[in-house]
Parts: C-alpha cells; structure tokens; sequence
C-alpha cells in the first residue's frame, strides 16, 4: 500500500458504520486512482438485508475519503459505477482541483458518536436547518422529539432482542471482553465504553446475549428486560433527526448520496458541538418503522439522536488507526 493511501485511509477511516463494521475496502485502480468496494464479510445480512445502512455507510466513507484528500492536497473526484458485487462501487480519479469543501481531516477525527445521556434541550432552528443543508438536495431531514419516538424506540429494541438471529449477528460485533492490542477485534465493532455501558452493565449484556443465556432468557422476558433498561436513552426532552428518501423510487446511487450527506451532517452537528447516537432498530424493524414513515411522511434512511453529551463519549476503534 503507497504512503499516499495509507493517509487518506487513516483519516477518511473515521467514517461511521453501522455496529462499526468499517466495510469498505479501496484498492489502486489505474496510475491515478483508486477504486472503493465492500467487504461481503462485514456486511449484517440479518439486520441490514436491503444493504440500506451499506449503501449510506460506503457514501459516508466516500465523502471522508474526499475530504482526506483535499486536506492532502490530492486532487480527486469520484465517479459512481454502480452497485454490482463483481465490481468496485466507485473510484476515486484524478481531478484539476481538490474535492470542494470546508471540512477538514480534524472535523473527521473528532467526531463522535455518543450512546449515554444527553443534556436536555431542543436542536436549534439554526442548526437544523444548516444540518438539513448539508445534505444538498440528496435527502430530506426531519425533526421530532425524543419523548414522543420513545415508545418507537422500545419496541423496536424489544423486536431486536427477541430474535435469535439479530441478536447472534449483533454479538459478532460486540465487543464486551477486554481484546488484546494486536487481534483484530480490536480495531472494529462496539466496545462497553463506546455504548457508554458501566463493567457491571457490560458484564451483565454479555452474559445474557450469550447463545445458552438467551437461549432460555428470550423466553421469559429477556428482551422486554433489555428494552426497559435502555428506556432512559430517550425519556428526556431532546431531538431526534431523520433522513427521508427524496423520492419514492430512490435507489442504492441515491443512497450512497444521502451518505455522503449524512457525515456532511454529522460533522457540521460536530462543529456546533452536537454528538450522534444511531437508531437503526427504528428502521429494521417493520412496525416500527411503518409508523416512522407514517410520522415523517417519507421512506425514513437514518434515524439518530442529537445532542451534548453528559459525559465525553469513547473514541471508537477503527482498523486504520
């Protein structure tokens, strides 16, 4: 790998992922560029099985990669090739200028994503509306409160914790046992600190999602227990933002797109001093996100809490640092 690629990668890694699988993969392509497709391993085939969350997280890592580069000084633009597995997503090729943009290595690596608690208090109309802008036309942006989508959030956790499949997929990415340095598992998916869980509460969610504990457990309550326990999250008079589909017939391009938009998003919450805490679940789950669209009036892509955390959230492991 040059020493070129090894510095956009560092930076433009910062991108997120859903259960921070970090599933993109760039290669050399030609004299001048580079070419940028996924993993098939790092893909969640239970919990993602349109790949709505793949596509939203190789277009994030495509505008990092274009930010990256611009702070380098490389000049670079991406064309789109499609979303075929026997061929790259897109390739990054040489441009007269550098990618236009405000944002800078730093922005990408001082973004957080915060699980814990939020102080309370409403987005501001100016922020929101410089955060809906960040998606230039790829997206809409929506605006509701954390108490009213509380119920939502729920019943969604309770569908995920009751089904075997999910919840076996989910603890692949977790990481909630102390991981030597050198082992790959080190680098990617959800530690107890990035969920802002305590060792007692990280001890306890390994025990209970283990295959024997859940095994039993589903079967007198264990999701309903989980789903309680996490009800805090959004009992508090906060925001929660979603992006909507711009059209009905939206496709993986436009998807790709819209992540571009959202680390555009994510980054200027950052600047205001706003963090983001994902709710998929919203999505993946059916009736709960039958009723999303309902309030929304849109196909919903992302969903996520925004706020001041309490408490500094945890730099979470990437396999480029």
């Amino acid at each position: 790998m040059s020493g070129q690629l090894e510095e956009l990668l560092r930076a433009a890694g910062r991108a997120p992922s859903a259960h921070n699988t970090q599933p993109w993969t760039v290669s050399p392509s030609g004299a001048l560029g580079y070419a940028l497709s996924w993993d098939a391993a790092r893909e969640l085939p239970i919990g993602d099985p349109t790949r709505r969350d793949l596509f939203l997280a190789l277009g994030a890592f495509t505008e990092a990669f274009l930010i990256a580069s611009a702070d380098l000084g490389v000049p670079l633009r991406v064309e789109w090739t499609g979303a075929s597995e026997r061929g790259p997503v897109a390739r990054f090729v040489r441009a007269y200028e550098c990618h236009p943009t405000s944002f800078t290595a730093a922005d990408l690596a001082g973004r957080r994503s915060a699980r814990g608690a939020y102080e309370p208090g409403a987005l501001p109309d100016a922020v929101f509306a410089e955060a809906g802008d960040a998606f230039a036309g790829s997206a809409g942006l929506w605006r509701g409160g954390t108490r009213a989508l509380a119920p939502l959030s729920e019943e969604a956790d309770r569908w995920l914790f009751a089904d075997p499949a999910l919840v076996a997929e989910l603890r692949r990415w977790l990481r909630l046992r102390p991981v030597p340095a050198g082992h790959p598992d080190a680098r990617d998916g959800l530690t107890g600190p990035a969920l802002a869980l305590s060792r007692v509460e990280e001890r306890a969610l390994r025990a209970a999602l283990s295959p024997a504990a859940h095994r039993v457990l589903r079967r007198v309550g264990l999701a309903r227990a989980l789903a309680v326990a996490s009800r805090g999250v959004m009992r508090y008079d906060g925001t929660v933002l979603v992006v909507t589909a711009p059209t009905a017939s939206a496709g993986p391009k436009d998807l790709l797109e819209a992540g571009r938009g959202l680390l555009r998003c994510w980054l200027t919450l950052a600047r205001h001093g706003y963090a983001t805490h994902p709710l998929s679940q919203l999505i993946d789950c059916g009736s709960t996100c039958g009723e999303l669209a309902d309030r929304v009036g849109a196909v919903p892509w992302a969903v996520f809490r925004v706020g001041r955390p309490v408490r500094e959230p945890v730099r979470s492991a990437r396999r480029t640092d």
